[in-house]
């Protein structure tokens, strides 16, 4: 290792002719050229160094700015008049920047190096097992996909009546991937206390009846019924056709009601056909944009939202058994509810010398968290933490800790489970 000195040469070239900034004032009219002259420099196609050639020579001050202040300068002109932007592949510290930067508060105010921090105290590794509570986008469940890489589960927590899996959209997750995860909704955790492992296939009576009866389908035409709802169907079909018979509804084809020609009303000469006019509207409907929009929407295949249900109450069996495995290798908590009772619900589903984590933007939160852990008897190194960045501005002459930044990135409670001595 060789130690390279400064020479005085170079710390003179920077202060060659004594410039500073002492005397400059920031004017419009420091610019001689016009915005109407630049955007139109712009729609002409010049290059971008000779835009920037151009701002310098119109630039009144920029001459008279240090060595510093002109990069400066130019590095902010650059990012107002040119476009320039960079394709890179989503990760994770990607979208935690980009959420915090639109705005923190969607994501809990949970930084990057909080949610490093997360996944090195919750030792997520491949072959995992983990549970996931979070309303933070996606994000920390995005980020344990990612550090597992397709080996290992994962159960993320919701709360409403479905998953919330667009936000993963932004990942670009392989199939093979999202197969590990398993949505479980939050108001059917305090029914997992009610249900034994050994007692799984009785306990789940309604889900498994429900998939029975959505099993048994018929064929009609193209489509598959049902067996349910073809009864439902078959008993109005049936009582339609009473009511048909009876006289109380008439149905009558087009021809019969319209006729093939329009008859003219009081002086009108203009004669059109049924066919005519239809077509005419229909010519009318495509050059529409609304009715565009509504044309492909009903092009557009329609799930059939028996089997979305039944799919759905399948991957919550699924979910459910992993749960009463109680085999789980790490609990994260990073939620915008009060995490004490999501913890002590979902925490005797953890194994033994497992991690827990529980991340909130408010200390207050966490000090009742740590205060019932105590009492849990199940957990010990309990730990409450706060997270803290320091982020620098590194550049020659220049290197000193960013002004602007954010004054903390959250707390962390951390514990590991122990066996717990009934008592």
């Amino acid at each position: 290792m060789v130690k390279m000195e400064r020479t005085v040469e170079q710390d003179a070239d920077i202060t060659a002719e004594g410039k500073d900034n002492r005397h400059l004032l920031d004017k419009d009219s420091n610019q001689k050229l016009k915005q109407e002259e630049i955007e139109q420099m712009k729609k002409e196609g010049v290059s971008r160094d000779h835009l920037i050639e151009q701002l310098i020579e119109n630039s009144a001050t920029f001459h008279g700015k240090t060595g510093y202040a002109q990069e400066k300068w130019v590095k902010k002109k650059k990012k107002k008049h040119l476009l320039q932007f960079t394709v890179l592949k989503p990760t994770t510290r990607l979208l935690c920047e980009m959420h915090w930067s639109k705005g923190p508060s969607r994501i809990c105010n949970l930084r990057i190096d909080t949610l490093a921090q997360i996944l090195t105290m919750g030792n997520i590794h491949a072959n995992s097992t983990v549970m996931v509570v979070e309303s933070c986008l996606g994000l920390v469940t995005g980020a344990v996909l990612e550090r597992l890489g397709g080996f290992g589960k994962v159960i993320s927590f919701y709360h409403g009546d479905t998953p919330v899996k667009h936000h993963l959209d932004n990942y670009d997750f392989s199939a093979e991937i999202m197969g590990t995860l398993y949505n479980y909704p939050l108001e059917l955790v305090n029914s997992l206390k009610h249900t034994k492992p050994d007692q799984q296939s009785n306990d789940h009576a309604p889900s498994t009846a429900e998939s029975c009866d959505q099993s048994e389908s018929i064929q009609t035409g193209d489509k598959t019924v049902p067996q349910s709802y073809s009864n439902n169907d078959s008993a109005n079909s049936g009582e339609q056709t009473n009511s048909s018979q009876t006289g109380s509804i008439e149905t009558l084809s087009r021809e019969e009601t319209v006729p093939d020609k329009i008859e003219p009303f009081g002086n009108q000469s203009q004669i059109q056909t049924v066919s005519e006019i239809d077509s005419e509207i229909a010519e009318a409907w495509n050059k529409g944009s609304k009715g565009s929009r509504w044309a492909k929407k009903k092009n557009k295949p329609q799930k059939n939202r028996a089997e979305a249900k039944l799919n759905r109450a399948k991957e919550i069996e699924e979910a459910r058994k992993i749960i009463l495995e109680k085999n789980v290798d790490c609990l994260i908590v990073a939620s915008k509810f009060y995490p004490t009772d999501i913890l002590l619900a979902l925490i005797d589903y953890v194994a033994p010398s497992r991690q827990v984590v529980v991340f909130s933007q408010f200390k207050e939160a966490l000090e009742d968290c740590y205060a019932h852990l105590r009492e849990h008897k199940g957990l010990v190194s309990y730990r409450l933490t706060e997270t803290w960045l320091r982020e620098y501005q590194v550049l020659p002459n220049r290197t000193h800790p960013v002004i602007q930044m954010s004054g903390t990135g959250g707390y962390l409670v951390t514990a590991t489970t122990v066996i717990k001595e009934d008592t």
